[in-house]
């Protein structure tokens, strides 16, 4: 038996997860985009901006998620593994198949919903990178829902707990973590 236990904690691009996890202590907190653009940076001998992972082949950045995870991860406690299920590519919503979560070992799914307007105000306000613009009609109807049936998915697939969290009703999502 594995001694450590792998969270998919995932929601939409700016939802804010990150910024959720950052203060927390008593587990490792890896962004899957930054074991992708430090995997593709070792590879490359470049940084890579932000955006481009965006823009990139889907199938290229998992395979660089996967190689990032193995060397950088600890081999026991817990991981928190914060990223998406569903990636806003020029060509349209991408599903991440469920593979890329059990061959990463994950162990328990946590999805984030909010208010879309929330979600929206914070993707126009972030200046840090750039993301198509999305109606607050696009990101509920499409973008939010299918986040949270991939996620579904793949938890299905691989027989592990899926919880979805409602950050209108919690701020901290620490205690749904480690249950």
């Amino acid at each position: 038996m594995s001694r450590r236990k792998v969270v998919a904690l995932a929601g939409l691009s700016g939802i804010d997860t990150s910024r959720r996890c950052a203060p927390k202590t008593g587990f490792e907190h890896l962004r899957a985009s930054d074991l992708i653009k430090s995997e593709r940076q070792e590879r490359q001998g470049k940084p890579v901006a932000h955006d481009l992972l965006r823009e990139g082949n889907i199938d290229d950045n998992q395979a660089l998620l996967l190689s990032g995870f193995m060397r950088h991860a600890p081999k026991e406690g817990l991981i928190v593994l914060d990223g998406h299920t569903i990636i806003d590519t020029p060509d349209g919503l991408a599903e991440i198949s469920p593979s890329i979560f059990s061959a990463i070992g994950v162990t328990r799914f946590v999805v984030l919903v909010d208010d879309v307007e929330k979600i929206a105000l914070r993707r126009l306000s972030d200046t840090r990178r750039t993301r198509p613009f999305r109606s607050s009609e696009e990101l509920v109807a499409e973008h939010q829902e299918r986040s949270v049936l991939a996620a579904y998915r793949a938890a299905l697939a691989l027989r592990v707990p899926l919880l979805i969290v409602s950050l209108n009703e919690h701020s901290d999502i620490a205690m749904f973590l480690d249950q």
